[in-house]
């Protein structure tokens, strides 16, 4: 397990950690610990995560390798740059933390990169009643089925050195609310491209970057292969990506689907 991880979730012998967290269990580490006394800690965590924590090493890379590709929708790219990337980690941890003292415990799938190039933590995935309870808050708005089926995995994820990445579902009409704030009386254009005005409410944000005003948002105005693509906003300049050009993806920051964004976030990372 690379040093970053060790770092972000490292703890003294009375189970205490540098000030990030008030408390840090790591399960796979923690023999003693029942699925009962689990259960109590963090009870949006399934069972599963508990089953993984006690398999080896590689099998906990491979199980969820496989989970990945079987949760996902087809995407011709996704099989292969999957295998890629669970082939460059050296460790998937489960953590159980708990940031403060009588703070709620939160569960961390921590995946640990090679030759301590980072790390991605996810949180456990969204339930029936949360994707109710989204859907309801959004009722005008179809979210794409790719990243439904991402929520089902990871309902939070982030990299290393990204603290906020993809919002968890119960902050996002929250976090909707307050990025239409500013925009109320303001105009949102595209990059580079002259007279094209964009409503904003048809921006919903699902991931911010860390520290920076800039978001990618589901753009409800853009459906490139029959359900909403995603652009890049810039609350600096308020604009998003110019989806028409020559090369929109990683260039424009502009992806027809949530798969390609997401093949796009999950880079290697230092």
């Amino acid at each position: 397990m690379n040093h970053h991880v060790k770092d972000y979730y490292c703890q003294y012998s009375d189970g205490s950690s540098k000030g990030r967290f008030h408390k840090v269990i790591p399960l796979n580490e923690s023999p003693d610990i029942d699925w009962t006394e689990v259960y109590r800690l963090v009870p949006d965590m399934g069972r599963g995560w508990f089953e993984l924590s006690h398999l080896s090493q590689q099998d906990r890379i491979d199980f969820n390798r496989d989970f990945w590709i079987s949760k996902l929708p087809y995407h011709p790219k996704m099989q292969e740059f999957l295998t890629h990337f669970f082939d460059s980690l050296d460790n998937i941890v489960v953590f159980l933390v708990q940031k403060k003292f009588d703070d709620p415990y939160e569960a961390h799938l921590v995946y640990s990169l090679k030759d301590n190039e980072g790390f991605y933590k996810g949180q456990p995935g969204i339930s029936e009643e949360g994707m109710v309870k989204l859907q309801s808050e959004f009722s005008d708005v179809i979210f794409p089925q790719d990243y439904i089926a991402f929520l089902q995995i990871h309902n939070g994820f982030c990299k290393t050195v990204d603290c906020t990445g993809i919002t968890r579902s119960t902050r996002m009409r929250e976090n909707y609310k307050r990025f239409q704030e500013p925009l109320t009386d303001s105009e949102v254009s595209v990059i580079g491209v002259k007279d094209r005005i964009v409503n904003p409410k048809s921006l919903i944000p699902f991931y911010e970057s860390f520290g920076m005003p800039f978001y990618q948002c589901f753009w409800g105005e853009w459906y490139p292969e029959n359900e909403m693509g995603n652009v890049y906003f810039s609350s600096s300049t308020k604009t998003i990506s110019d989806v028409k050009a020559k090369d929109p993806g990683s260039e424009m920051m502009a992806f027809p689907t949530f798969l390609d964004w997401l093949m796009f976030y999950l880079e290697t990372v230092r």
